[in-house]
């Protein structure tokens, strides 16, 4: 029963998938925008995490209904992420370049003659789902840690959208061992890190002046493998997309492990941060970043 649950759920997802990508790009836009609009009046708890998390971050900036309008432009503009994420079939490889521009190809040379390989510090900002346009931008294959969703169906489309332009999947069941074995091969690898991370996974940092439990994997490896880490943040000027790979993260190397995997994913963050002052609205603010003011207090 669970399988045909699930696939049913498959078709109605490869039905909408396939009714943005017939549509103008205009009128997909169009479509993304109301479709955001409306997720922002009827998800009440996705709302109402949202809020909380912007008053968190930004209660003394902007106002409560300054933070409502960036709350709702966060809803479209993730609305707009699934639009494009749909479309990614609809790019060329021979016309990409024309859609999405790279910059930055200076530190990802120089990061590779160093021979230890390459993390790219990514996050769920602007439309992040474009980053697997990076293999083919760079020429040079790019692999990322994927989680296998319950949905078998949805997970092996999804996986085929992913590595249509060259990005390779390793599933975070046992990737660790896998990934430290590809940097000291100097290849490159994606992880998307700002999410909140399991307690028993997590290193404790101060993101937006609160305590946040997040993921240390791509401090971990740096540290254990000498890999470059480089920050990728994206932007949309109109119809075109801008990926820039900004330079290297300094590492701090202590000597004492545990503390610079808390002190390099602390610097990883506040870069973060500048980012996400940049334009709130572009980030994944509709999830529980941060611990509960209970457990903060017991922690």
């Amino acid at each position: 029963m669970r399988k045909v649950f699930d696939y049913l759920v498959y078709l109605i997802v490869r039905f909408i998938a396939g009714f943005f990508q017939i549509l103008p790009d205009s009128v997909a836009r169009c479509m993304g925008a109301v479709l955001g609009n409306f997720a922002f009046l009827v998800d009440s708890k996705h709302r109402k995490i949202a809020l909380n998390n912007l008053s968190l971050a930004f209660e003394e900036i902007y106002s409560d209904k300054e933070r409502r309008a960036i709350a709702r432009k966060n809803f479209v503009n993730l609305a707009m992420n699934f639009v494009v994420f749909c479309r990614i079939p609809k790019l060329r490889r021979n016309t990409l370049a024309k859609t999405v521009k790279f910059h930055g190809t200076k530190p990802v040379m120089e990061a590779l003659e160093r021979g230890n390989g390459i993390i790219f510090f990514l996050a769920h900002l602007g439309n992040w789902e474009l980053m697997v346009t990076l293999p083919m931008l760079m020429k040079k294959t790019v692999y990322a840690i994927g989680k296998p969703l319950k949905n078998t169906y949805l997970d092996r489309w999804i996986n085929e959208i992913r590595e249509y332009f060259g990005l390779e999947i390793v599933s975070s069941r046992g990737a660790a061992r896998t990934l430290l074995g590809l940097l000291r091969k100097n290849e490159m690898i994606g992880v998307l890190a700002d999410q909140r991370a399991r307690r028993r996974e997590a290193v404790w940092i101060n993101f937006f002046g609160h305590p946040a439990p997040t993921l240390p994997t791509p401090a971990y490896f740096a540290l254990k493998t000498g890999a470059a880490v480089i920050p990728v943040s994206h932007r949309c000027e109109g119809n075109v997309h801008h990926i820039t790979a900004h330079p290297a993260f300094e590492i701090v190397q202590t000597g004492n492990i545990k503390e610079d995997i808390v002190a390099n994913t602390q610097r990883f963050h506040r870069f973060l941060e500048k980012e996400i002052r940049k334009d709130p609205a572009q980030w994944f603010w509709v999830h529980r970043r941060w611990q509960r003011k209970k457990r903060h207090k017991t922690r």
